[in-house]
């Protein structure tokens, strides 16, 4: 009797019989990992290296998906393993959209392969990324300060995913719920030319502040100079 209780636990939202949310997760990542080789096959001739393809956390970027080289470290074969990333939070979108991301990083890959840099440390996609999205299927557009980072699938990428005979259903059925944070930013990051460490440890040592008043005085000082001449200046 326990056992068709636990049986019938997981039934789908038509009282079908279901994985259960890990075997499903697993089943998952199976399938990502064929989509990977398969488009490796289709649109690379097979020469894209094997990945780690992890589902995680989208953190602060809220980003679909990130493809990070040699992210992994590999003892058995003492090498190393790039990584592409589907955000947890948007896996849940439909499979075909996280495959688009999926052949989105794998763009990435391609040009990291080849010493091709598409991409600056500010996320912006550069014309050699466009062409490495296109080679992979995707129609690419110019938008805002990240460059030709927007992608979506063509006929040819739909084509291929259909060939795929994807399970739908197993890459979509899950998604992680976002996380709320209730952290209030405190602090901020400030980049110095390190030539002016001497000099300001000198001032702050003279002044007597802390160096965390000296720097806020300072800044406040700069900000109501410019403010000013708009007839307000900034309290804080």
């Amino acid at each position: 009797m326990d056992k068709i209780k636990e049986v019938n636990k997981f039934r789908d939202t038509k009282g079908r019989y279901a994985f259960d949310p890990g075997t499903r997760s697993q089943l998952a990542l199976q399938e990502l990992y064929r989509s990977f080789n398969f488009f490796n096959d289709r649109f690379a001739d097979g020469k894209l290296p094997r990945v780690i393809i992890t589902i995680q956390e989208a953190g602060r970027k809220n980003a679909y998906g990130w493809f990070a080289r040699e992210r992994w470290e590999d003892s058995l074969c003492n090498g190393s393993a790039c990584e592409i990333n589907l955000s947890a939070e948007h896996v849940g979108r439909n499979a075909s959209a996280t495959l688009g991301t999926l052949l989105h990083e794998m763009a990435h890959l391609w040009n990291a392969v080849n010493n091709i840099k598409d991409c600056s440390s500010g996320q912006y996609h550069n014309k050699h990324f466009k062409t490495a999205a296109e080679k992979f299927g995707l129609k690419v557009s110019r938008g805002g300060t990240r460059g030709y980072a927007y992608t979506e699938l063509t006929q040819q990428s739909e084509d291929a995913i259909e060939e795929l005979d994807l399970d739908h259903e197993m890459i979509s059925s899950l998604q992680r719920k976002p996380m709320k944070s209730n952290s209030v930013k405190r602090y901020i990051s400030l980049i110095v030319s390190a030539d002016l460490e001497w000099a300001l440890q000198r001032a702050i040592d003279i002044s007597g502040l802390s160096k965390k008043e000296f720097v806020e005085n300072s800044i406040m000082k700069e900000i109501n100079k410019v403010t000013e001449q708009d007839g307000e200046a900034v309290r804080v």
